[in-house]
């Protein structure tokens, strides 16, 4: 009997242990879930912001930038010594090309929504080591509201003399970055080159003074 007794002592013993040790085990990952879900978003957003401007950039560049020339946009006038005296946009060539760059950037993001993308645990400690260790978090992307896409130019030295002229197309769109229990808002913005020239000799003042189409067209 007395053995008997011992036993079942041993026994409730051994039973609070683990029950303890489960328990400290539960809350133990609740403090770690809980203090590493910002991190955890946080890297989500990087590689969701980084997926989603390289599917910006490659269905712009592919769908709209490819065979645009400076001639398109910006209509030149010579004299007869083959100076450039008068320059105008081309309004109705760049209204077309905010309007195709608006509806690829759309689609390119609509695409990435469907993509299972995941990222390793390990990327939330940012070590090399571990960048490639523990469970896949899935991240899911949402666009949000329309592309906004603004035309910009500047101007740079090429040299002795010489200026360029440069035409980027600047694309913002929001997106939400969700991951289990938790999801945040992201602006997606990159800046593609379109077209550049190089002027020889004095820029003509009608160049410089160049007013693009309204910036934010929406498609």
């Amino acid at each position: 009997m007395l053995r008997r007794r011992l036993i079942i002592r041993r026994e409730t013993r051994i039973f609070f242990l683990l029950a303890l040790l489960i328990f400290l085990i539960i809350r133990l990952f609740i403090l770690l879930e809980h203090n590493l879900r910002p991190t955890i978003l946080r890297a989500a957003g990087v590689r969701a912001n980084h997926i989603a401007t390289e599917a910006v950039n490659e269905a712009i560049l592919k769908n709209v930038a490819e065979g645009v020339s400076y001639q398109d946009l910006i209509l030149l006038v010579k004299d007869d010594s083959g100076r450039i005296v008068f320059s105008q946009v081309n309004n109705a060539a760049l209204s077309g090309i905010i309007a195709a760059a608006n509806l690829h950037a759309q689609k390119a993001l609509a695409s990435v929504s469907r993509e299972k993308i995941q990222i390793p645990l390990g990327q939330v400690f940012d070590s090399y080591l571990l960048a490639h260790v523990g469970p896949r978090i899935p991240v899911r992307i949402s666009p949000l509201g329309v592309v906004k896409t603004n035309l910009i130019d500047k101007f740079e030295s090429a040299g002795i003399n010489q200026v360029r002229h440069k035409i980027y197309l600047e694309v913002q769109a929001e997106m939400q970055v969700v991951i289990p229990l938790m999801a945040e808002k992201k602006e997606v913005s990159t800046t593609i080159p379109l077209v550049d020239a190089i002027y020889p000799g004095e820029v003509p003042r009608t160049v410089i003074d160049l007013q693009f189409i309204p910036a934010g067209l929406q498609e």
